[in-house]
């Protein structure tokens, strides 16, 4: 690490940038590479596979103590993130980040957003974003809650844990005779129609998504 920041004090400045995707969806290694790619000009960039709900981050924290140290020896320091909702998906926890930047005199700069923390204006801009992520988390658990619920009324059984090839079976054996739809099979077994297209595809049966 003190190798590190002489180096940047001799230069004068540093860029830390830090990327971050969930650890639970192996989709967004896309979205990684995205942020890799727009975080390239940083001279020290971390990456992490967390929830931006967990504030206890190990490259979070790697990377906000490596600002602070080089902005305590006098060296212009700026924390680049691609999308503010890499930083955190928590609002208070947002605005701790930002104070703490703004004591040590670090440029917070968001790169999709297009705003920095060095005025009021974008402090201001940054914590209403940072509202709105946290509002969208909140909406989309909510809807998630809401869904589950209703399925259950409807007598969907939720976590399937898998079906037994008897069921399989039958099931195959429904659909192939063409008097049912893939929604009154599911009706019938009690499952969704998602479940049922994939048990006919793992059994390679052509579907036809009117049914």
């Amino acid at each position: 690490m003190k190798k590190i920041i002489k180096q940047y004090q001799e230069k004068g400045s540093v860029v830390i940038g830090y990327a971050r995707v969930s650890s639970t969806d192996n989709r967004q290694e896309l979205g990684l590479e995205v942020q890799k790619e727009a975080l390239s000009f940083c001279d020290n960039l971390y990456i992490e596979k967390e929830s931006g709900g967990n504030q206890d981050r190990p490259q979070l924290q790697k990377a906000l103590k490596l600002a602070k140290e080089c902005a305590e020896i006098g060296i212009e320091t700026s924390f680049v993130v691609y999308k503010l909702d890499r930083l955190t998906r928590k609002m208070l926890h947002l605005s701790a980040i930002i104070s703490e930047l703004t004591s040590y005199n670090i440029r917070l700069q968001s790169l999709h957003e297009q705003i920095e923390t060095n005025s009021l204006t974008g402090k201001f801009f940054c914590l209403m974003l940072g509202y709105v992520a946290e509002w969208e988390l909140q909406s989309i658990s909510d809807r998630t809650k809401d869904g589950l619920r209703k399925a259950k009324e409807r007598g969907v059984k939720l976590g399937n844990k898998g079906l037994s090839k008897a069921k399989e079976r039958q099931i195959i054996d429904c659909y192939l005779r063409g008097k049912m739809t893939v929604r009154d099979i599911a009706s019938q077994f009690k499952i969704s129609t998602a479940t049922i297209y994939s048990v006919l595809r793992r059994n390679n049966i052509r579907t036809n998504r009117k049914y």
